[in-house]
């Protein structure tokens, strides 16, 4: 074999004398001390194998069975300081990604007897139930204990007794048989990323690791691939199923995240929330992630958007969601994706999307055919209604097909999913925040061209957005050393891991990951909090007429925000106010609402003439570049009757300016005839030649 030296050391020898006192003598040191009432197995990276030695990682890939009983044996062989033998599980994870997969997404018999690694949701589990792995049967005519292994498949009984050679008859001796737990669970594509039903299979664990999961949860079980064949009628069938032999589960993300605070935790969520380490949101800031530098204004969105405000609900039934919606909208490299990624593993009840993946009843509810027991057909939660109560991480929301952004939008304004099933309604809770991070349309924001032009996402799913901010990456020498310093300082230090100096502390985060996530989980379970005095509720007021009125509209100037931006407003307070574990919200919580929508009115906020204008994220067009497009419409409908084959562009462009004496320039009306173009509100008959389609207002 490939696992043997030149010299020919047994690779039991390697392992115990070799691989496991580099890699895992402490670990195993620890096992020693649990062994076997509190710990049975010892986990082991396949990383660390590889390291060790590609040639046993890669039998440990295509020889699972034969290579899991060498390096059980070498741990049987390591030579402890205390009198015990090990006679313990191993198992190994980590697999590299070219060898896990999704249900579904690999030829069961390419992988027939392989080790490998399935990634998916867990939908079903049955009860732990004990599996006799060795039974031990007593013969009725002369007492004699007959022991017989069991494999899977059918239940082995002897063919005579070892005692008196009789067959018979016998009986389990329940006492003296070996049982083991043991657990099926079924692993499907997670709903978000599932076409339909979406593909399955089922993974049976033994042991300690039996019963370690449960409906909901996210994991990565590693295992070997084998087969089951069907039967019908008692008639063998040629047809096969595969499953898996879990040696090894991977918990990724888990929806058992009941709030257990001790009263240590409490106070000290306490302490924090009362400023005792600095401002709140700017601990929460820097707890975040210290990986990515600068950016706190929106770090802090999207720590407020997790907590949100809490639903209002009215007499007559009702409602206003409670949601905070962040959005990031900017160019490649700049960090966003990261703290997309930070928020979904900090956050409480978070539900991650791959957008390249995802489906529309993914996002929503699947109906799906349950053939675990009872094969009746059910509805199965998507990822909001999974993350009601929490929040939903989507990351590249551009590269998500339109038609699955569509179904987002349900869940984000009416709080809810309405579905049905042979004729059975049924509605799902999508109280769920979304935060979310994407591209320009050209990948990379133009200079010359204005912002709100550069955003290839409908204004019905960019208005539910209360914050979006743009992301830029512009060259500047003093900020760009600075974060030079800064990455080079964060990832030396995290090498060294102590003796760091004075400067690398400050990049450390003040707050524990898992503190940070119960100090979430608490704010977000505070009563909502109303305003601590006329005072607070008429400042925050104030300060939304002040922009509400900064144009005359009665001369065909835009309308800068909304009463939609108000209600937003009113969600960062709370949220803010929440997140201080306050009972009212300050006059503090009123100006971080308006200095965060403030800011985002100035990303996103305002059109190719610099001024505000709700257009041009409630309806996807500036006012002016509204009044722009109507004027290009009738300028092409004026001139069409005086060509055949579509109008010039120079002649349309001539037209706008001197008969229609509109002061546009040439530039701006090119690229507003290439939106038309793009939009398909228009068609190019022949070069820089232009057909409107639609009708003239």
């Amino acid at each position: 074999m490939s696992t043997q030296q030149s010299q020919d050391e047994p690779i039991t020898d390697r392992l115990a004398t070799k691989f496991y006192r580099r890699y895992y003598k402490e670990a195993i040191g620890q096992l020693a001390q649990k062994y076997p009432n509190e710990q049975r197995s010892l986990e082991v990276d396949w990383r660390d194998v590889h390291k060790f030695d590609p040639d046993v990682a890669d039998d440990l890939l295509t020889q699972p069975e034969q290579m899991r009983r060498y390096f059980e044996e070498a741990l049987r062989m390591f030579d402890l300081s205390i009198d015990i033998t090990l006679n313990a599980h191993i198992r190994v994870g980590n697999l590299p990604e070219e060898h896990t997969f999704y249900p579904g997404e690999f030829s069961p018999s390419e992988h027939l007897a392989d080790y490998r690694s399935i990634r998916g949701e867990i939908t079903k589990t049955s009860d732990v139930y004990p599996k006799i792995e060795e039974a031990a049967f007593e013969c009725q005519l002369c007492s004699t204990l007959n022991r017989i292994p069991q494999a899977d498949g059918d239940f082995q009984e002897p063919h005579e007794c070892q005692g008196c050679e009789r067959q018979g008859p016998f009986k389990v001796n329940f006492d003296q048989s070996e049982f083991v737990d043991a657990q099926k669970l079924r692993i499907k594509v997670p709903p978000e990323l599932a076409d339909g039903a979406g593909q399955k299979i089922d993974a049976f664990v033994e042991d300690d690791i039996a019963g370690d999961v449960t409906v909901g949860d996210r994991v990565v079980v590693s295992g070997i691939i084998h087969f089951e064949q069907e039967t019908k009628n008692s008639q063998k069938q040629p047809k096969f199923d595969p499953y898996l032999e879990g040696c090894h589960i991977e918990i990724e993300q888990t929806d058992q995240q009941d709030l257990d605070v001790s009263s240590q935790e409490r106070k000290r969520i306490r302490e924090l929330a009362d400023g005792t380490e600095g401002l709140p949101l700017d601990v929460g800031a820097q707890s975040l992630t210290t990986k990515v530098f600068g950016y706190d204004l929106e770090k802090k969105a999207l720590i407020l958007a997790m907590v949100s405000g809490g639903q209002i609900q009215y007499a007559d039934g009702d409602s206003d969601r409670s949601t905070l919606n962040v959005f990031l909208i900017g160019d490649p490299g700049t960090g966003k994706s990261k703290l997309i990624d930070r928020a979904e593993s900090i956050g409480w009840r978070t539900v991650g999307v791959t957008s390249r993946r995802a489906t529309g009843p993914g996002l929503t509810v699947t109906a799906e055919q349950d053939d675990f027991g009872d094969g009746e057909w059910s509805l199965k939660a998507g990822a909001f209604v999974k993350a009601n109560g929490g929040t939903v991480c989507i990351d590249e929301l551009d590269d998500m097909d339109p038609d699955v952004r569509a179904f987002m939008l349900e869940p984000m304004s009416k709080q809810k999913i309405n579905a049905s099933i042979a004729g059975e309604q049924a509605t799902f809770e999508t109280q769920a925040s979304v935060i979310a991070a994407g591209n320009p349309k050209h990948g990379r924001f133009d200079p010359y061209e204005p912002i709100p032009e550069q955003f290839d996402f409908r204004s019905d799913l960019l208005s539910r957005f209360d914050l979006i901010f743009t992301v830029q990456d512009v060259p500047d020498e003093e900020s760009d050393r600075q974060l030079a310093d800064h990455v080079l300082d964060v990832r030396d230090g995290a090498k060294r891991d102590d003796n760091l100096d004075e400067d690398e502390d400050k990049a450390e985060p003040i707050v524990d990951p898992e503190i940070f996530r119960k100090w979430i989980a608490v704010a977000k379970q505070q009563p909502n909090p109303p305003f601590e005095s006329q005072d607070v509720k008429e400042q925050l007021r104030e300060s939304f007429l002040e922009i509400r009125k900064l144009y005359d509209v009665s001369d065909n100037s835009p309308v800068p925000v909304t009463f939609r931006d108000l209600e937003g407003l009113v969600r960062i307070a709370e949220a803010a106010a929440k997140f201080e574990l306050s009972e009212t919200i300050k006059e503090r919580h009123a100006k971080i609402a308006t200095e965060m929508a403030g800011r985002s009115m100035q990303d996103v906020g305002k059109n190719e003439d610099g001024e505000f204008d709700a257009d041009v994220v409630e309806v996807g067009q500036s006012k002016s570049q509204k009044d722009r497009m109507q004027t290009l419409a009738q300028a092409i409908a004026d001139l069409t009757a005086d060509y055949s084959d579509g109008v010039p562009r120079e002649a349309v462009i001539e037209h706008v300016q001197e008969e229609l004496r509109r002061d546009y320039s040439a530039d701006r009306l090119h690229t507003d005839m290439d939106n038309m173009l793009q939009a398909g509100e228009a068609t190019e008959p022949q070069d820089d030649h232009i057909r409107y389609l639609g009708r003239v207002a």
